[in-house]
């Protein structure tokens, strides 16, 4: 099995105040994969997040599933940055764009730097950049 892409879905109260942080972050919505209830936030060539509006996320539930409600996390993304700067970047996009500074930017005893961005439906993003081991 070879992975092609990796799509998580959000579900969001409001897609224009959700894609307006993502776009924030630096991601571009791709209009092929967007309505007015869905937006496409491409992140990289392998990975794309799926914003969709709580009718629309309820849409692809089956049978007793249900979407947890907002203050229970049921993921967290976590991405890997290319420098220092890009962590700080990141941080102040994402608090600019309607986000907030879950966790303070800062160094870490496993030898990270980063922080955390909770957006404005209480996702979570892990952010960070990791020094190449020496050896």
């Amino acid at each position: 099995m070879a992975v092609q892409m990796i799509f998580p879905n959000y579900a969001v109260a409001d897609i224009g105040r959700a894609t307006a942080f993502y776009e924030a972050l630096g991601f571009a919505r791709n209009p092929q994969f967007s309505d007015d209830a869905t937006s496409c936030m491409v992140v990289s060539d392998q990975v794309a997040i799926m914003l969709l509006e709580h009718a629309k996320f309820d849409g692809f539930l089956t049978g007793d599933q249900r979407r947890a409600p907002r203050g229970m996390l049921e993921n967290a993304l976590a991405m890997l940055l290319g420098s220092r700067d890009e962590v700080d970047a990141l941080g102040a996009a994402g608090t600019a764009g309607g986000g907030t500074l879950s966790k303070p930017i800062r160094d870490d005893e496993w030898g990270m730097y980063g922080g955390q961005l909770t957006d404005p439906d209480g996702h979570i993003i892990d952010f960070f950049f990791m020094e190449a081991p020496q050896g």
